[in-house]
């Protein structure tokens, strides 16, 4: 990959190579596929190959499109996709402050919400989404992804309880909720109503042919919350904003199960959040076993998809990487209907532990 100095352009490629592990993708959803399909979410890996600064990096859809792509295909990732920053768009288009350094992602200020108290419920408000923040950035990057590689976007948002979270702090909105639930639920329903079911429908509008709608909500996940947060303002306002956007809009990424004296109880809550696939991601899935997932999904007839987890990816050496690679290739899709995926892959992760996991699953 050549980049011009001081520039640090990347080629911009053919990448329509990813339509075949599209296919693979969606033949594994549904049966058995050649080999099980990989997707990995490595945007701080890419940054940290690339040797881009972190506020370039996230701020540049030229650098970071064509970027991941590159490697992802150099790395044999089957599953082309954009991430990104998802966390801090809605909450920097509203006024959030941010934190943009060389070296870590964009995060918002957690030592300074926007929300304060209940006087600033006005300044949630439907952006400009044309103008405001780094909306267009991302309508840009899904642009250039779709140009490059001939598929659509995968819609991005964040979902309501961690962009609650982020202007108002995690333990603050905890506290609203159990003090003041009536007031923590008009602050819900105007970020549905003002900021995410106009972002989703925006985002539709712009690629009408993009059937996933994914959200991230990192921040609902056990222990952070308990099973009745996770139901009654997780998943709820999830389910809200599919009323509100008449869109099949999902949530995938909450973890904790292993947590929980009955897991099954989350893993319900997480099909009424993502009914078209189970995820489940490491260090769950360590604990719990692959097969826990396996018996389960077959229950409820849905795929599964199994996450090998980050720090493990960055710490362990590519031996055990193949090794647990195997495992859940064994134990989670003996009849198919399985997908694995890299989470948050470091930029502290050894090259070469990345290709071991992608390696293993060829074999």
């Amino acid at each position: 990959m050549r980049r011009a100095a001081g520039e640090h352009e990347v080629d911009r490629q053919d990448y329509r190579c990813f339509q075949e592990g599209a296919r693979r993708l969606a033949a594994a959803m549904t049966g058995v596929a050649d080999q099980t399909p990989v997707s990995a979410q490595l945007h701080e890996f890419a940054m940290r190959q690339l040797g881009v600064p972190a506020d370039r990096f996230y701020t540049r859809p030229d650098i970071l499109v064509p970027g991941e792509l590159a490697i992802q295909r150099d790395y044999g990732v089957d599953v082309a996709s954009i991430t990104y920053d998802i966390y801090t768009i809605e909450a920097e288009g509203l006024g959030q402050k941010v934190v943009y350094s060389a070296d870590y992602v964009p995060d918002v200020d957690r030592s300074a919400p926007l929300i304060r108290n209940p006087e600033d419920l006005h300044l949630i408000r439907t952006p400009d989404f044309d103008r405001t923040g780094r909306f267009s950035q991302v309508i840009e990057m899904f642009s250039l992804f779709r140009e490059l590689t001939g598929m659509e976007p995968t819609l991005g948002f964040t979902a309501p309880f961690t962009l609650a979270a982020s202007l108002r702090g995690i333990e603050q909105l905890i506290s609203d909720i159990y003090t003041d639930p009536q007031w923590a639920a008009s602050m819900f329903e105007r970020l549905c109503q003002e900021v995410l079911a106009p972002w989703i429908i925006h985002q539709h509008h712009k690629f009408p042919n993009a059937s996933t709608v994914r959200g991230a909500d990192a921040t609902a996940s056990v222990p952070i919350v308990n099973l009745r947060l996770l139901r009654d303002w997780a998943a709820h306002y999830i389910v809200r904003l599919r009323e509100l956007t008449g869109l099949q809009v999902t949530v995938a990424n909450w973890v904790g199960e292993s947590f929980l004296k009955k897991p099954a109880e989350m893993l319900d809550l997480k099909l009424q959040a993502c009914p078209d696939v189970l995820q489940g991601q490491d260090p769950d899935v360590e604990r719990l076993g692959p097969a826990f997932y396996r018996a389960y999904a077959d229950n409820r007839d849905v795929p599964l998809t199994l996450g090998i987890g980050a720090s493990f990816l960055a710490q362990a050496a590519p031996e055990q990487i193949r090794e647990r690679v195997r495992l859940y290739v064994r134990e989670g899709g003996q009849a198919g209907r399985l997908s694995l995926y890299l989470c948050n892959v470091s930029g502290a992760t050894p090259p070469e532990n990345l290709r071991a996991a992608v390696a293993a699953t060829r074999t």
